[in-house]
């Protein structure tokens, strides 16, 4: 139901002539954060969905005041959490070159999530990744992110992007324009979601399983960043208890 105006406590969807919210798309969950109005008027941020291709939905609710259509407002970014997020984006794209060289090219992404300081990435596998390579797949991440390779995106042609040696999912529709993500020389995709700054902001990669979810399709999940650190100092811990058992 379109609504003029909304009180406080209302869930309401709300759409603006522009955004810098990344709205939900290529396993990348949608960005938080706080629509203000000049009297004081916040709605919290909790989803952003791309309806249409040019139609960007904010849904949230009303925490203080009145929201009223037309009134100009501030829109900002949960910073924090998109950097989180931004970093398990970028660690999904170290998993997939690691495991495509580990593997060979028959290894291709058939899914992922990105949310804040976690991942999974859903792949073709005829069979279980043994541990071996798993361990090794890990250490070689955890190299890429030590060397603090540069992060840079850019628009191209399908035609550059392809000469580039850059991956496409397959299913997906792309344009004449196309967007490039790489990470130094080590890895590059067409992808439109937001990423680290530097291979080295992931800080510590963890990948925590790898399973069957389906005919002829594995997913690894995964940890990134303080995420990682509190898992291992967890099992660190753990580990140190059982000992002194």
């Amino acid at each position: 139901v379109r609504a003029q105006a909304a009180g406080e406590g209302a869930q309401v969807e709300v759409v603006l002539d522009r955004t810098p919210f990344y709205a939900e798309a290529g396993g990348q969950l949608a960005d938080h954060g706080r629509l203000v109005l000049a009297d004081g008027t916040v709605l919290q941020v909790e989803d952003v969905q791309r309806s249409l291709p040019e139609l960007v939905v904010h849904r949230g609710r009303v925490v203080s005041g009145e929201l009223t259509v037309g009134a100009p407002v501030q829109a900002l970014v949960d910073v924090e959490r998109r950097r989180a997020v931004s970093r398990a984006h970028t660690a999904t794209h170290l998993v997939h070159q690691a495991l495509r060289a580990a593997l060979g090219p028959q290894a291709a992404q058939a899914g992922s999530l990105n949310a804040p300081g976690r991942f999974r990435f859903d792949f073709s596998s005829p069979g279980a990744v043994p541990p071996s390579v798993l361990h090794d797949v890990e250490q070689e991440i955890n190299e890429i992110a030590l060397a603090d390779l540069e992060v840079r995106a850019f628009v191209t042609t399908q035609e550059e992007a392809k000469r580039l040696g850059a991956i496409a999912l397959f299913g997906e529709k792309y344009g004449d324009a196309v967007r490039v993500v790489e990470v130094g020389d080590y890895a590059r995709e067409l992808c439109g979601g937001t990423h680290a700054a530097r291979s080295g902001q992931l800080g510590m990669v963890k990948l925590l399983s790898e399973s069957s979810i389906g005919s002829g399709v594995r997913r690894v999940e995964g940890l990134v960043g303080l995420d990682a650190y509190s898992f291992l100092a967890r099992e660190h811990l753990l580990l140190s208890q059982l000992a002194g058992t």
